[in-house]
């Protein structure tokens, strides 16, 4: 229940006051983190917080993103959340998504990491969101409000 109302609060605050603009700072920075992205999910009264933060990984131009989801409703169904890059200086772009289960857990991304978009967006000024699809192969995406962060990759 307070949950629920938690989320709520959550989306009315962000509506009303609006996000800050996208993080902009090195992936090595822990502190490069995407605004929250709010999203109704399938199921009654289903809803969740989506907080995702980019983590460096060993090869240069190359990031994950840890995401972590706070979920609620009743019988909810599974979804996929996406991360969706595009690197300004090549114009390059591309991402992927993991099935998020009944429960809102992420699906085969080890410690909550999604890592690999290929073979990433390379060295350069890289936007990226976080998205929400239908877990039905569509490519639909679900009512939300996006997460975005701004980052450079050596």
């Amino acid at each position: 229940m307070f949950l629920r109302a938690g989320i709520a609060a959550a989306s009315a605050t962000a509506a009303l006051v609006g996000f800050t603009g996208p993080a902009a700072a090195l992936p090595s920075d822990p502190a490069t983190i995407f605004s929250t992205t709010l999203t109704r999910i399938p199921g009654p009264s289903c809803a969740a917080i989506i907080n995702a933060t980019v983590v460096p990984q060993p090869r240069s131009g190359e990031f994950g993103v840890r995401v972590r989801i706070t979920q609620d409703g009743d019988f909810c169904s599974s979804y996929r959340v996406a991360v969706e890059w595009r690197n300004l200086d090549t114009g390059r772009e591309n991402g992927q998504s993991h099935q998020v289960n009944e429960r809102g857990e992420l699906q085969q991304a080890p410690d909550g990491v999604i890592t690999g978009f290929g073979m990433g967006p390379g060295a350069g000024r890289v936007e990226a969101r976080i998205v929400t699809l239908y877990d039905d192969g569509s490519q639909r995406e679900l009512e939300q409000i996006s997460g975005s962060a701004s980052f450079t990759l050596g």
